[in-house]
């Protein structure tokens, strides 16, 4: 599965909008934090989407999530 661009809107939908239902215990854990990080300071969510989206080009079990965010 191709990982979307970096500037794709849905890394920062999933870091915004409703909570993404994923299977792997890491993305989960990866989605709390930055979540919790733009909660805390709307001006992170450039610097989180990057982060996420570096995530899932890093480690290729998460492509599995991609269709949930």
């Amino acid at each position: 599965m191709s990982i979307p661009a970096k500037t794709d809107p849905r890394w920062q939908r999933a870091l915004t909008g409703a909570e993404p239902q994923v299977s792997s215990l890491a993305t989960r854990l990866l989605l709390k934090r930055l979540r919790d990080d733009v909660r805390l300071d709307p001006g992170r969510l450039g610097k989180s989407a990057t982060e996420l989206h570096q995530f899932f080009l890093a480690n290729a079990f998460a492509a599995r999530d991609l269709p949930a965010l």
